[in-house]
């Protein structure tokens, strides 16, 4: 008979030699002469208050609160709130509307006073100039707009409903 396979003996498994480093690694870590902010959120905030002080602005009355994962700076008592996000986005959430958040959030008092003078203007004329009450008469409607075939319809059948009646 045949010898088998199973029967047959397999090589041994000798162990690879490890390659050993010619030289030691040594990880070099230099500081620079400011140390950087840790997330994008002071990051954001450091920013903000370059560009705040670039301007102008006083950052004495600043006032930076943590509003849960948002930091909340205000560098003025009259100044809206703007809020910085984790990944350091901006928003003003007292501001309805603006084309870009960070060009509002450093001009935030002029902004903020444009809307509140819009707001005191709507209010004043929406109480000044009410309409008064208007009668339910129909007007002639054929010397204003021309009239529409449903219409022509609803005036017909009436007509007759008013015969039959």
């Amino acid at each position: 008979m045949t010898a088998k396979k199973q029967d047959a003996k397999k090589p041994e498994v000798q162990p690879q030699p490890q390659p050993t480093p010619a030289t030691p690694t040594v990880e070099v870590k230099t500081q620079s002469a400011q140390p950087q902010p840790a997330s994008k959120q002071s990051q954001t905030i450091v920013k903000l208050k370059e560009a705040w002080t670039a301007k102008g602005i006083s950052l004495k009355e600043l006032t930076e609160k943590q509003d849960g994962k948002f930091t909340l700076l205000q560098p003025t008592p009259e100044w809206p709130i703007v809020r910085v996000g984790p990944t350091g986005g901006v928003e003003l959430p007292q501001i309805r509307s603006y084309a870009k958040a960070w060009d509002a959030a450093v001009d935030g008092l002029a902004v903020w006073q444009k809307q509140q003078q819009r707001d005191k203007k709507k209010a004043a004329t929406a109480t000044s100039s009410a309409p008064p009450a208007q009668a339910a008469k129909p007007q002639s409607t054929s010397a204003s707009k021309p009239e529409t075939p449903t219409a022509k319809k609803a005036r017909k059948d009436a007509a007759i409903e008013a015969q039959l009646a």
